[in-house]
């Protein structure tokens, strides 16, 4: 069984809000639990539709051994501040550097945070880990809202977005994650394919209990089930105002072609 580390960071960035995310902010709770770190963070997500709490439960239930990192969530509003930035991130690589080795590394990142300093925040974020951990796999959940980057792909092994708008597959998104880590874990290389759309999606029209949202997402299944790998659209998040808004494409596959053929469809 492997060794894998947990953690997340959630903000979907408003750059027209007038408010932005501080470190008060993260520290508190609202819908979702106050920051976490540490042991405590597995009781304190239990039972809540978060993709921490789906993929901690899967990889359970498969016999992993799981180490805590840091989970922290602030509501949607502006900017998040530099300073609470730095101190997630900080806390983030302290707890990945006392980790020991590790076999794999999760995420629950929302996808689309921008700081007062940067226009990509989990870009940074995952640029950093990998720099302490340039060959661990390292898998993501993503908000289907989130505005996928070029840095994110490229020091991500695996991007996950959710199906669903409203949320409702959250957790479940968590667990699907896991099946794409084990592989990666147990040596198997895939690649990558992203596509960027260079149009933005109004955030009603993203709802996919319509069309033509729905039937999209019926698709990137369908193609997930023929390659034998992983699809995912983020839909991305308009009022982010940044060089890496907009939808993405994303897919996974032993073959490199396969992947860039289910993009293209």
């Amino acid at each position: 069984m492997a060794r894998i580390a947990v953690g997340g960071l959630h903000h979907e960035t408003n750059s027209f809000a007038p408010h932005p995310a501080d470190w008060i902010a993260f520290d508190q709770s609202d819908g979702w639990p106050a920051r976490q770190r540490g042991a405590e963070m597995f009781g304190n997500v239990a039972g809540i539709n978060l993709a921490i709490t789906g993929f901690i439960d899967a990889a359970t239930a498969h016999g992993h051994t799981l180490v805590p990192l840091v989970w922290a969530n602030a509501g949607p509003s502006g900017p998040v501040t530099s300073d609470a930035f730095e101190r997630l991130a900080d806390e983030m690589l302290a707890e990945l550097a006392a980790a020991g080795p590790l076999d794999g590394i999760f995420l629950d990142l929302h996808g689309a945070m921008i700081t007062d300093a940067l226009g990509d925040g989990e870009g940074e974020l995952l640029a950093r880990i990998r720099a302490l951990h340039p060959a661990t796999p390292l898998v993501a959940a993503l908000d289907l809202h989130a505005n996928v980057s070029d840095a994110m792909v490229r020091h991500a092994d695996g991007l996950v977005a959710y199906r669903t708008y409203p949320h409702v597959d959250i957790a479940e998104t968590g667990a699907r994650c896991l099946p794409l880590l084990e592989r990666l874990i147990g040596g198997q290389k895939l690649a990558k394919a992203h596509r960027k759309l260079d149009f933005l999606i109004g955030l009603p029209w993203q709802c996919t209990m319509i069309e033509p949202s729905g039937g999209l997402y019926r698709l990137a299944d369908r193609l997930a089930a023929r390659l034998d790998g992983f699809v995912s659209i983020a839909m991305g998040f308009p009022p982010g105002d940044t060089a890496c808004g907009g939808p993405s494409l994303l897919a996974y596959a032993e073959r490199a072609e396969d992947a860039e053929a289910a993009v293209a469809e």
